[in-house]
């Protein structure tokens, strides 16, 4: 199961459509503190996560998920809109496993979850 978290509901529609045809169970949650209670409920086997989002936002969430013993080796993926160098250092440096822009490209997407779990 894989948890696609990003604060526009289009957004998460969009990958829930793109991952379906690859099999994946996705669920959803539209912020931060909603994504950390569906990590600690549902157990997703990885996490898509956008960075831009209101309250919490994409680091801190991820920030928290390594933070925690439980899930500090979940699989997080990080999407956003942001291209910026410095942004995919941020991510890598907090502990993401990926970093994908948007527009996303559904086999990148699909390549780079393939590649979590093979």
């Amino acid at each position: 199961m894989i948890l696609a978290v990003d604060d526009i509901p289009v957004n998460q529609t969009l990958l829930k459509s793109q991952l379906r045809f690859s099999e994946y169970d996705v669920i959803t949650a539209s912020n931060g503190k909603e994504a950390l209670q569906k990590i600690a409920n549902d157990h997703p086997d990885a996490v898509l996560l956008d960075i831009m989002m209101p309250g919490m936002d994409g680091f801190e969430v991820l920030e928290a998920i390594r933070q925690n013993p439980e899930t500090e080796e979940l699989p997080v993926i990080m999407l956003t809109s942001l291209s910026e160098m410095e942004h995919h250092a941020h991510a890598t440096m907090k502990g993401a496993n990926g970093y994908l822009t948007k527009p996303l490209v559904t086999n990148q997407l699909i390549a780079s979850l393939d590649k979590l779990f093979s």
